[in-house]
């Protein structure tokens, strides 16, 4: 009997519960706004510090303030007296004084930038250092170079807002209808004739939510996640770093069977040409990491070159010597990528660890390095304007690579500008390989002498209107685009690399497809489910923009994995595997990859076919995670780690009156005083309150 008493009244209490849980979800969802199209500032450690931004566990709460101009500064800063406040900046007002100015006014919880595409750029905007990757590289074997007189920084525009530790929330706003949403918000709520007027009224605000779990530094962080608890092991930061993306233009096997190649062929010193580019760029927001000139103008070039190279060679031909295609992943980061595979390279494990058993590509050494050409910072020069090669020292091999691409640059309109020899370099893998084996003869190409005509480097705004690309979509490309000036780098490298790996003059007529070089920048700065990447075995969605951040080591991260497809569509070999067995024994044959993809790289809906190529994959993750017992404050190698976090999210709110607040704490502790009372009151009077009642007869 008492059991169905109880049942009913936890059935009754389970669906009050529920019911209440409903109804305050309805009642926040009420009074907070999602704000849409937002990207936060997050945490980055290396070795000895934290950098970035964070929020309280609970996100940070603010009043919106607008700031357009240094009176609405002096305003907040000097005369508000409704804090906490989050401001809300255009990126023409964003910079390092202004952040510092709220950081130092204890008045401001948070910051938000909003951009909604149709705002003036400003005139700079890039936040990295003046000197990127100032502690690594050349600087460990020869010193510091950048930044000793001011005219030697690569970087001029750079605030280093990106390397220092801000005490309070940054998020980045897009969407059009949230900004307005936001403007008319404020304008209703929050602008007053007098700051105490901001007291008797309810004022609208914002909760900017991106709690950090890691602090200190990599090395306390990664201690930390060593911690287990009774039911779980929790991760409180991860080692940045990703996949760098390698291609040999003629197969290299230790199984002759796998190979074209002959004894005589076998890789002497020197033998092995490489072209190299980076993959990644970064940026103070997380998801929003364009890299238009740099890494996409790059990336582009480079996987041009490969197709064509692909064409003009004849695998039935003997060859000397080789050319090695690096796609780098976490340079921006002390050369994540390209320190690891100078340390593969040093423990004689590049690119694959020897297994005797197993036809795979002999390791590959510095000694085996010839000439190394690095793509760097490539935008259309000026009219009568070069490109620029930087290079450490002059030697007869570096001279003659020089020569070489002057000779065929002319050819196709190409100017390239020797400028002298110096230790200052600007910041490049060849670094790392030039700190290991400086008489390498390396080269970087760019755009810029001394200093980056990149005003937006590393930021938000190196964007596709940051390189001006118009898509052609099939049309003739333009003479005067960038897609034409990429074509005619394309013929002069790959003409070059030809003379290294044949000995002599390309005599046929293999030409860069400008369509080609059209497409793929379209994949890289617009669309992302383009038609090649589809053609390549690719499903992406959401179309949109890639993100350049090279994202943490255990996450694959779409950009590595899209350039290596696409590398292998364009260089690959078709065979008559179908698609069952279009995959290669990795137990048997390491010396190749195959992929099922379309037969043409511009019809995704082409006649699939298994394509064989030599394009795969390293690891690219800083030695530092490697190495037993590295000492994290060295700086040999990279210690970047990102700290993990549970979620970033804005919302917009009215927040009531600061009276109201006062009034209503006051009800509320009222309230729990008469409530103490009662059950005082209850409590000592019990026996005459629950006396029992008259027997029954």
């Amino acid at each position: 009997m008492y059991s169905q008493y109880i049942s009913v009244l936890i059935f009754i209490f389970s669906s009050l519960l529920s019911n209440c849980n409903v109804n305050s979800q309805r009642l926040k969802e009420s009074m907070y706004e999602n704000i849409d199209g937002s990207y936060a500032c997050f945490r980055r450690l290396n070795g000895t510090h934290q950098f970035g931004c964070t929020s309280a566990r609970s996100g940070n709460v603010g009043v919106v303030h607008i700031i357009e101009n240094q009176s609405d500064v002096d305003w907040l800063v000097k005369d508000a007296l409704a804090p906490p406040y989050v401001a809300v900046v255009q990126p023409a007002m964003f910079s390092k004084s202004l952040l510092l100015s709220l950081q130092t006014s204890e008045k401001v919880n948070g910051v938000a930038v909003i951009n909604n595409g149709f705002v003036e750029r400003p005139e700079s905007f890039t936040h990295e250092d003046s000197c990127p990757n100032r502690y690594s590289g050349l600087s460990l074997r020869l010193g510091q170079t950048c930044g000793i007189q001011e005219q030697s920084v690569w970087n001029p525009s750079g605030t280093s807002i990106l390397l220092m530790d801000w005490k309070f929330p940054i998020f980045y706003v897009t969407d059009q209808s949230q900004i307005d949403h936001l403007y008319n918000c404020y304008r209703k709520h929050n602008v007053v004739t007098h700051p105490a007027d901001q007291l008797d009224r309810a004022l609208c605000a914002l909760e900017l939510r991106s709690h950090m779990f890691a602090s200190g530094n990599s090395k306390k962080c990664i201690q930390r996640n060593s911690y287990k608890t009774l039911f779980s092991q929790m991760s409180f930061c991860d080692p940045l770093g990703g996949r760098n993306v390698w291609q040999t233009l003629l197969p290299r096997s230790t199984k002759k069977e796998f190979s074209l190649r002959t004894e005589k062929q076998m890789d002497s010193n020197g033998s092995i040409a490489v072209l190299a580019a980076r993959m990644d760029s970064n940026s103070m927001f997380d998801g929003l990491v364009p890299a238009s000139v740099g890494a996409v103008t790059s990336i582009v070039t480079l996987i041009a070159t490969a197709e064509l190279l692909q064409k003009m060679i004849s695998q039935s031909d003997s060859y000397e010597n080789n050319v090695l295609f690096l796609l780098l992943s976490g340079e921006s980061y002390d050369y994540i990528g390209s320190s690891r595979i100078v340390y593969d390279m040093k423990q004689g494990i590049f690119p694959v660890i020897p297994d005797p058993s197993v036809a795979q590509p002999p390791p590959i050494g510095l000694h085996h390095i010839g000439p190394f050409i690095e793509l760097s910072q490539l935008s259309r020069p000026k009219p009568g304007e070069s490109l620029h090669v930087h290079r450490l020292n002059a030697s007869t091999e570096t001279n003659k690579l020089i020569s070489n691409l002057q000779r065929y640059g002319k050819h196709w309109d190409i100017l390239f500008k020797d400028l002298p020899p110096s230790k200052n370099l600007p910041p490049a893998s060849l670094q790392t390989f030039l700190a290991e084996k400086p008489d390498i003869p390396g080269i970087i190409l760019t755009e810029h002498p001394m200093q980056y005509t990149n005003r937006y480097y590393h930021s938000v705004f190196d964007d596709i209107n940051n390189l001006n690309f118009k898509y052609a979509n099939g049309s003739q490309v333009p003479d005067d685009s960038i897609q034409s000036f990429l074509t005619n780098l394309t013929n002069t490298l790959a003409n070059s690399l030809f003379e290294h790996v044949s000995g002599k003059p390309y005599p046929g007529a293999a030409l860069a497809d400008p369509a080609l070089v059209d497409e793929l920048l379209y994949c890289y700065l617009e669309q992302s489910n383009c038609s090649l990447f589809q053609s390549a075995g690719n499903s992406i969605s959401p179309a949109k923009p890639l993100s350049y951040y090279v994202g943490v080591s255990h996450v694959p991260t779409p950009v590595p994995v899209l350039s290596g497809s696409a590398l292998a569509l364009l260089t690959g070999s078709p065979t008559s595997y179908n698609e069952t067995y279009c995959h290669n024994n990795v137990s048997t044959d390491q010396v190749y990859q195959y992929i099922w993809a379309s037969s043409k790289w511009n019809d995704s809906a082409s006649p699939k076919v298994c394509l064989q190529t030599t394009m795969n994959f390293s690891a690219a993750v800083s030695p530092a995670f490697v190495i037993e017992g590295y000492d994290m404050t060295s700086g040999q190698y990279s210690t970047w780690t990102e700290s993990v976090w549970p979620e970033l999210t804005a919302k917009l709110f009215i927040k009531p009156s600061f009276r109201q607040e006062v009034m209503t704490l006051s009800l509320g502790i009222t309230v729990l005083v008469l409530s103490f009372a009662g059950v005082l009151f209850i409590k000592v009077r019990k026996e005459i309150l629950f006396s029992p009642g008259l027997p029954s007869t």
